[in-house]
């Protein structure tokens, strides 16, 4: 099993993962701002259906006051991301698993989306991480890492 700290270093990883331990945020900042990522947290506590993920997520990623409030729209922003000037992506998503429990077919469109993203990015020489930070199943066939 990897270590956050060198996965992020192989842009061909790219993709979507559950972080084993509790990673302080300051040192995934550093982490980062290191590789010129931009970081994003995305807060999972209150997000139980798909229009509240799509909501929390634009806030999050910042995306452009355009979005269209669904799958499409959220897929076209991931995968556009120009606002940014950046090398590379690390989202941080934190409590996911009320949106897994409540709304399992809306979560696993949107890790379908992010990997999708991923591999995108992965082929434009940039990198996106998406790591799920708690406790979760193991049926969405992710991989694990530690901080």
């Amino acid at each position: 099993m990897k270590k956050l700290s060198e996965l992020l270093w192989d842009r061909k990883s790219s993709g979507v993962y559950l972080l084993e331990a509790a990673a302080p945020t300051k040192e995934l900042e550093r982490l980062a701002a290191g590789l010129n990522f931009a970081l994003f947290r995305l807060e999972g506590r209150n997000i139980e259906g798909k229009e509240q993920f799509l909501r929390e997520a634009a806030a999050a990623f910042r995306f452009p006051e355009y979005f269209g409030n669904n799958w499409d729209a959220f897929a076209d922003c991931l995968t556009d991301m120009s606002w940014h000037n950046t090398d590379g992506y690390l989202i941080l998503y934190d409590n996911f698993r009320l949106f897994a429990e409540h709304s399992p077919g809306d979560f696993e469109t949107a890790l379908d989306i992010f990997k999708e993203s991923a591999e995108f990015w992965r082929n434009q020489a940039k990198s996106l991480f998406l790591l799920l930070r708690g406790k979760g199943r193991e049926s969405w066939n992710l991989a694990s890492i530690k901080f």
